[in-house]
């Protein structure tokens, strides 16, 4: 049975994707990213960040996704192993938090106004380009010949 919902078989998909647990995580990021999550199969989760231009959005999509797995098979392993439950909204809690550091401690920049909203979901500061070399130039009108 599922450690999770204890409603059915625990299949590694019904695990990550049809437990209610899951399914309360997808539908934050769901919400979060304002796009619908429907995913088929597992290697489905991979296309989601693909909507992004930026590298910056990308690798916060992508680390949302790890520690939602990540997440839910700790929940699933608390309370297999030591009857631990993990209620979903601590590991959104979590799951933010880690996107959050990551997405912190990125060297790269966003440009775009949906990837300036999905950072600020997310609590990142936008990293800007830095300014190329400013040269200071003094301009005068021509002389009268």
């Amino acid at each position: 049975m599922c450690s999770l919902c204890s409603k059915t078989q625990e299949p590694s998909f019904h695990l990550f994707f049809e437990c209610i647990y899951a399914c309360n995580i997808w539908c934050w990021l769901s919400r979060t990213l304002h796009i619908p999550l429907h995913f088929q199969s597992i290697e489905d989760i991979w296309y989601t960040s693909n909507i992004y231009s930026n590298h910056q959005s990308k690798l916060v999509v992508n680390v949302a996704i790890i520690n939602i797995i990540n997440s839910i098979w700790f929940a699933r392993n608390q309370f297999r192993f030591h009857n631990k439950k993990i209620h979903w909204k601590s590991s959104i809690a979590s799951i933010a938090a880690s996107v959050s550091l990551t997405g912190n401690n990125s060297k790269t920049y966003s440009l775009s106004m949906v990837d300036f909203i999905l950072l600020k979901k997310f609590d990142i500061n936008v990293h800007p380009p830095r300014a190329q070399k400013i040269l200071e130039v003094f301009w005068h009108p021509p002389s009268d010949p």
